[in-house]
Formats: structure tokens, sequence, C-alpha cells
């Protein structure tokens, strides 16, 4: 509060004051305190959706990578059964 020149606030007409007020509200310096508690409960709203996000994506993500080992397995054991029939003298493929 020491830090506020009281003297030159006091000097200041009413006008001059209210001018000052409404710069600072255009500028975002202060903000009204309807804004402020609709901007605090966006921020919780975001912050719980990116959570679920990072959930969803961390099963999905061990989703892929169960996928991925089943697949390279199917690769596997295909590429056998080809290797097999070409040496039982079957087609080439």
């Amino acid at each position: 509060m020491e830090a506020i020149p009281w003297t030159v606030i006091g000097g200041l007409t009413p006008s001059a004051l209210l001018s000052i007020v409404v710069v600072l509200i255009l500028t975002g310096k202060l903000v009204p305190r309807a804004n402020y508690n609709d901007i605090m409960s966006q921020k919780t709203y975001w912050r719980e959706a990116a959570e679920k996000l990072r959930e969803t994506n961390h099963v999905l993500t061990k989703a892929v990578e169960k996928q991925e080992v089943t697949s390279d397995t199917i690769i596997r054991v295909m590429e056998s059964v080809q290797e097999a029939n070409r040496q039982d003298g079957g087609e080439k493929t």
C-alpha cells in the first residue's frame, strides 16, 4: 500500500479516476469479478477435459501396443506358412 502515491490519486477528479478505471478494464488489467469467476470455471472445465483426454490416450496407446504385438505374430506366422509352402513345392507368391 505504501507504493501507491495517494497524494497524486487524491488530487485527481472523480471523472479522471473513472477514466483510469475504464481504461484498466478495457486493457484487461482490471477484470470484473463475474468475468473472473467465468474464467476460473472454464479453467477447471478445460483442465478436467485435458485429464480425461490424457487418460484416453494412455488407454489407446496400450491397445495399439497390444495390436502391434498381435500383428507382428500374424506376419511371422504367415511368412512361415509361405516358406513352408515354397519348400513343399507350392507356388511362390
